[in-house]
């Protein structure tokens, strides 16, 4: 009787201890458009995550003109990369920015569920455009996504993860998967306002970009 009361107290354990190995092995992905592949000159932002990058959940929020907010349960990493430019055909190309950002003591059903809450409210510039709904996600999570004001563009975001985590930049644990982040952050326009001008931005950093 004792023996089977340890047993089973083991695989209890053991359990745990798994379900927590698979939850801390959870990537988000990050997929940054440039300001100039889109028709607001704001950019655009979509997401995906998972513990497999062959079987990835993929969100990308868009007004409903353009097709409004698309979900897909499965599809790879490099499928997630060419979703919106090859099938959508709302990007003139693939996203310029990848990023992948390991995501600890949460699980996936809690991620999925505030993915699906912010991705399909009601697009808004001003308080759930793309941008908005990865940041809401992204807090979930745990991770900082900064806060801009009035209206939250891809850039901003970028630029608040790298000021806000340089250390894990730095040290890879968030990795760039593909593009030039330094050159992105110099020469990315900003916000909104920015982008109408047609203004580069000056900026004064709070830290030297990790890939500096």
């Amino acid at each position: 009787m004792l023996l089977r009361s340890i047993i089973s107290l083991s695989l209890c354990v053991f359990l745990r201890i798994n379900n927590f190995a698979q939850e801390s092995e959870i990537i988000v992905y990050l997929f940054v458009y440039e300001s100039e592949q889109t028709q607001s000159g704001a950019g655009h932002i979509a997401m995906a995550f998972g513990t497999d990058s062959s079987k990835l959940i993929y969100y990308t929020k868009y007004r409903k003109g353009d097709g409004g907010n698309r979900k897909v349960p499965t599809l790879t990493l490099q499928q997630a990369f060419m979703y919106d430019h090859q099938i959508l055909g709302l990007q003139t190309r693939p996203p310029s920015i990848v990023l992948s950002l390991p995501v600890h003591q949460i699980n996936m059903k809690s991620i999925e569920k505030a993915s699906d809450h912010w991705h399909f409210k009601q697009w808004s510039i001003f308080k759930n455009n793309c941008t908005d709904a990865v940041k809401k996600v992204l807090r979930k999570c745990n991770i900082n996504p900064g806060i801009a004001f009035l209206i939250s563009t891809p850039n901003e975001l970028v630029e608040d993860l790298v000021e806000s985590e340089p250390d894990k930049f730095r040290n890879h644990e968030f990795k760039v998967l593909k593009g030039n982040l330094c050159f992105y952050l110099k020469n990315e326009r900003n916000a909104v306002s920015q982008v109408i001008l047609g203004k580069r931005k000056q900026r004064n950093r709070k830290h030297q970009e990790p890939c500096l």
